[in-house]
């Protein structure tokens, strides 16, 4: 009878042990599949310290089109000719960034008469601009580092 106890005993003992392992390793897995990792954007170009960056980082081309919400946004001082911004603990994926100098603070991107920008701005990967925003495609890069700096120029 006291074997069979024992028995009893130890097995109560070894499922409980099983099932809290098991939840461990079950937390553990859920966290690192959310990889997580800081971003740097260095504006630069900027030709006067006067003003603001309005500054927009999207995560999907639904975002990036102003379908859905931006994933973040900032306004940053402009200091000695140029904004930085620093974003922490962003899950791993695709990204673009939107940027522009607010020079005189009035929260929109000025343009000349026939609708083309007089305020400064670029885009995530500089690439280059005809005519209109560059394609989400074009504009996209990649977190998939603990520590990611990219650099925008102004145009």
């Amino acid at each position: 009878m006291k074997n069979i106890s024992k028995i009893k005993s130890l097995s109560i003992l070894f499922i409980g042990i099983y099932i809290f392992s098991a939840n461990f390793l079950f937390a553990q897995n859920k966290y690192d599949k959310q990889k997580i990792g800081n971003l740097t954007v260095v504006i630069t170009g900027i030709e006067s310290n006067k003003g603001n960056i309005q500054i927009g980082l999207f995560n999907s081309e639904e975002s990036y089109k102003g379908i859905k919400e931006k994933f973040k946004g900032a306004i940053i001082k402009v200091k000695n000719k140029k904004a930085i911004w620093i974003l922490k603990d962003i899950p791993y994926g695709n990204y673009a960034i939107k940027a522009f100098h607010d020079e005189n603070s009035d929260d929109k991107i000025n343009t000349n008469f026939i609708g083309i920008p007089i305020e400064k701005y670029g885009f995530s990967n500089n690439p280059s601009i005809v005519f209109g925003a560059p394609s989400y495609s074009k504009t996209k890069f990649i977190i998939d580092l603990v520590n990611t700096e990219i650099e925008i120029k102004l145009k």
